[in-house]
């Protein structure tokens, strides 16, 4: 059957267009881990010697101030500081940064193993379907493994924190803070003055800070 001029065209253009090979949504690349932030979040250098940050998907460890904060950074650190990873990229969030599942040298998902070891929370909210951080995060839990305190989710927004928890001085201000509020969590360790009570703090010659719920 002999098909019109046209006709033949418009056939070239759409059998170029389904055979065109597509761009991944999702790649992997090697990488050297050169930076801890905290427990979810480092800095790796690829081969091209470009920096690119990276936050662990679906899991969500405890933030600076946070029981636990300092030691889930610490059992990152201990676990991929100076490895050759694999960066399996999955998506981007809104500060930029790749949001990935990070291969350790042996195979094993550092996302997994956080998680495993009781370091980090499975984040429901950015990956619900996957069963296998949910079922590590129950074997964690009921194993009694690492943080089993309040979620960081809910630190960050105020809830849970117990009155027990106290607040954070900072010397060099005088002013004091709850452990979950931002300024606490920004404030160098050096400058760090811990208080059972905000009378305590308060008695010492500190003032609460206006950047915190209360």
């Amino acid at each position: 059957m002999a098909y019109p001029a046209r006709m033949k065209r418009f056939i070239a253009a759409f059998l170029l267009l389904v055979c065109w090979p597509l761009p991944a949504l999702a790649g992997d690349f090697a990488a050297k881990v050169v930076g801890i932030s905290d427990g979810d979040t480092l800095t790796v250098l690829t081969a091209e010697k470009r920096q690119v940050k990276v936050r662990l998907h679906g899991v969500d460890a405890p933030e600076t101030g946070q029981d636990f904060g300092t030691r889930a950074k610490q059992a990152a650190s201990e676990m991929a500081f100076g490895q050759q990873v694999t960066v399996r990229e999955m998506d981007r969030d809104r500060y930029g940064r790749t949001v990935a599942e990070v291969f350790l040298p042996d195979g094993r998902s550092m996302n997994h193993e956080l998680v495993r070891a009781g370091m980090a929370h499975w984040y429901r909210q950015y990956a619900p379907a996957d069963r296998e951080l949910a079922t590590l995060e129950a074997e964690a839990k009921a194993a009694k493994r690492g943080l089993w305190a309040v979620p960081p989710w809910e630190w960050r927004s105020g809830k849970g924190v117990p009155v027990t928890a106290g607040v954070l001085g900072n010397r060099r201000s005088f002013v004091y803070h709850t452990p979950n509020c931002r300024g606490a969590a920004s404030m160098s360790e050096k400058n760090r003055v811990p208080f059972k009570t905000a009378a305590e703090a308060e008695s010492a010659g500190y003032r609460k800070a206006g950047d915190c719920r209360w």
